[in-house]
This record gives C-alpha cells, structure tokens and sequence, in this order.
C-alpha cells in the first residue's frame, strides 16, 4: 500500500535530544545549586505540563529551581539564560534534514507531519535557528495538540486532523513505545536509533520496503 502521509518526530531524528543526551540539565543544575539526578527525574515527571501546553517551560523550571513552589517567591529563573543553554545544547542533522526535503522533492503528494513532544516555546526557537517548521504541511506537535505521545488521544487527534489512514502512515520516531503504539493503530513504522538510520533508510521506507522494526 502507498505511504501518503510522513509522521516525524524531531528530537532523536532532526536534533539531538536535549534532555537525555547533553548537558543542559547539569548546566541548569549546577547554576541553581541543585542534585543533578533529582532534577533530571522531576524533568522527567513535569514534562508533558510543558510538552502538551498546559505550562510554559518557563513556569515550569521556575518550580524546579524552587521545589515545592509554582509563586515567584525563592529563586528566581533566569529565562534568558535558560533559553541560551537550551539552544546551545541543540544539534541539527543537517543530513536527515535534507533527506526529508528529497523525499518531499521525489513525491510531492506526501503529507508530512511534524509529530514530536516539545515545549511550544523551545519548538518555536528551534525553527527560528535551524528553520525546521517549513519542512511539514502541518505541525502536530505535543503542545499543538494539547496530548503527548505515546498516547492514543495523541495519535487519534493526529489522525483526524491529517485524514490519511493508518496503512498508508509511516510513523518515524526514535522511541519504540510511540512506535508500539503506532503499529498497533496500523501505522507503518521507521525506528531511528541513531541519526544515520533516518537518511539511509528513509527512500526505502517510504517505497514500503521492509525496515528494521523497533521491538
């Protein structure tokens, strides 16, 4: 069957992963005088406040510079600081950039669909470094859609708003449980465990070659 629509996750697959592979979290640790293991955890547990819009990133690392408070009382965050650290942080895969703009050159009628989890402010600095946003006929990500992946309402809100049926998605992340999830819906699905997988295999993927799957 004709894959007509691209699912495309950004971090792990256009960038880096900011939080799991670099040292922001320690810079921001270090700078506030916190454990660098328990801000990581709390990263872990607040990020959908920030990924699905609930909060913006700001307010919630003004909580965690200061646990136990959401008031201005305590610490106060540093925003301009935090968004430099963060960018600086960032790495774009130029080459994975450019094998999307192929594969859109190749196939015109494709639908592709930014799909990641991120802060709407982060995202939004991030296109305005490294111009990823105009890659996609829409953006779907985390804090557009108000849900976070891997959760069906996610994928199900997704899919209404593209209106391409499951079969005919190839879903590219580098996360096998949104991937799980995804096949499960009938999405095809692409595992980028390392940058080069994107590129090398993205033409076979879309050609409905088989891939290796995540597991």
């Amino acid at each position: 069957m004709t894959i007509r629509a691209l699912f495309v996750d950004a971090g792990g697959v256009l960038y880096n992963n900011i939080n799991e592979e670099t040292e922001f979290l320690v810079r921001v640790a270090d700078r506030y005088g916190l454990d660098r293991e328990e801000l990581e955890r709390s990263v872990c547990d607040v990020a959908p406040l920030y990924e699905g819009g609930v909060k913006h990133v700001h307010q919630v690392f003004q909580r965690l510079v200061n646990p136990g408070r959401w008031t201005r009382k305590g610490k106060r965050l540093d925003t301009r600081w935090l968004d430099a650290a963060y960018i600086d942080s960032v790495r774009a895969y130029r080459e994975n950039f450019q094998a999307l703009k192929d594969v859109r050159r190749d196939d015109p009628r494709l639908t592709v669909v930014l799909t990641n989890n991120e802060a709407e402010h982060w995202d939004r600095l991030k296109d305005e470094a490294f111009r990823h946003f105009r890659m996609f006929d829409t953006l779907c990500s985390s804090w557009h859609i108000r849900q976070v992946k891997p959760s069906r309402a996610y994928f199900a809100e997704v899919m209404r708003r593209i209106r391409v049926p499951a079969a005919e998605t190839l879903l590219i992340d580098d996360r096998a449980a949104v991937l799980r999830v995804g096949a499960a819906l009938g999405m095809r699905t692409l595992h980028v465990d390392a940058p080069g997988v994107f590129s090398g295999r993205l033409r076979a993927a879309v050609r409905g070659e088989a891939v290796p799957s995540a597991h």
